[in-house]
């Protein structure tokens, strides 16, 4: 696993605030991508013909023959290409989460100033399902995460972003996963909404997980290689947020590509992983984000605004999704 060094050491003033551009991120890329990240393979893409979103998972990017045991990868391959999102108007695609309900289903969503929507999208990029979520504004969403609930499963959104360095006031929206059924493509759905605030000055961030305990965990958006990481106390209202701790998310005095832009939790806590602009991390928490070793570095997939990731517990692997016009579903598949 090699590490990036990258002399990004200061930034313009919009970096600052938080007002990370494609043009910058290409200015800090230098003349190519960083050794840690690979140029995606394109892979044999599923049948567009599904019947149901299931079908996907017939031409899914793991060898069939090869039985999962449901544990997380020891090893991986380098990313492939598997689809590319259709919808050329979902530009700003930042969350992204695996569905279990609906198997060969990825949600996601838009980040500030997009529709309070997120999109079931199947391995081809296609957009098969909206799903509105009512009485919400999207302020600022940024990352999404799943977690079982009493009936099914939950999906939480993290209204999280703060880029202008102006919100006092954020917030965690829990909302029921639908089931897809073949030929509906709308759904609605009313959130659970828990505010919270951060225990010193707000922090933007851009990266959410939910704990086995049901408690989310936000890990924030630093300009100096770092994110911190916070905890709710309690999966209420109007909570202060616990501080946990600081993680790496590059190297010393990097700036802009090492900031941290979505994360995902394994089912049983035991990896972490954590993306920023040019990195991909793999964290072994063992259960526990307050003492997270040192992280191991990842071959990602090459993304200039990359801005969501996700575990995939069905399969084994990582995906992950940028922001831009019909961008790539890159996924790393086990090497075990």
């Amino acid at each position: 696993m090699l590490l990036l060094l990258l002399g990004c050491t200061t930034a313009p003033e919009s970096l600052v605030k938080g007002e990370d551009s494609t043009e910058e991120l290409q200015e800090s890329a230098v003349d190519s991508a960083p050794d840690s990240t690979v140029e995606s393979d394109v892979h044999s893409l599923p049948d567009s013909n599904q019947e149901s979103p299931a079908d996907s998972l017939e031409d899914s990017p793991v060898d069939s023959d090869v039985p999962y045991d449901g544990s997380p990868c020891s090893a991986y391959l380098n990313p492939v290409v598997i689809g590319k999102v259709q919808d050329s108007t979902l530009n700003e695609l930042s969350g992204l989460a695996v569905s279990r309900l609906n198997p060969g289903i990825l949600w996601s969503h838009e980040d500030s100033g997009g529709a309070a929507e997120l999109y079931a999208l199947d391995f081809d990029g296609n957009r098969v399902a909206t799903l509105t979520v009512e009485g919400v504004e999207n302020e600022d969403w940024e990352d999404l995460a799943v977690f079982p609930s009493a009936t099914g499963w939950s999906l939480y959104i993290g209204d999280i972003g703060d880029r202008g360095v102006q919100r006092d006031l954020f917030s965690v929206l829990r909302v029921e996963e639908p089931l897809l059924i073949a030929g509906t493509v709308e759904y609605t759905v009313v959130p659970e909404v828990f505010s919270y605030t951060f225990p010193g000055d707000p922090e933007d961030a851009e990266a959410l997980v939910v704990e086995g305990s049901g408690l989310p965990v936000i890990l924030t958006k630093r300009a100096d290689a770092t994110a911190g990481v916070y905890r709710f106390p309690t999966l209420s209202d109007g909570v202060v947020l616990e501080w946990l701790g600081d993680v790496p998310t590059g190297a010393a005095g990097e700036d802009l590509t090492a900031r941290a832009t979505a994360a995902d939790l394994w089912p049983d806590g035991s990896r972490l992983v954590l993306r920023s602009y040019f990195h991909l991390w793999e964290f072994n928490p063992a259960g526990d984000l307050a003492a997270l070793p040192a992280p191991v570095e990842l071959s990602g997939a090459f993304e200039l605004q990359g801005e969501a990731v996700a575990y995939d517990p069905l399969q084994g692997g990582i995906w992950q999704l940028s922001e831009g016009i019909q961008p790539s579903l890159n996924y790393i598949g086990c090497d075990d």
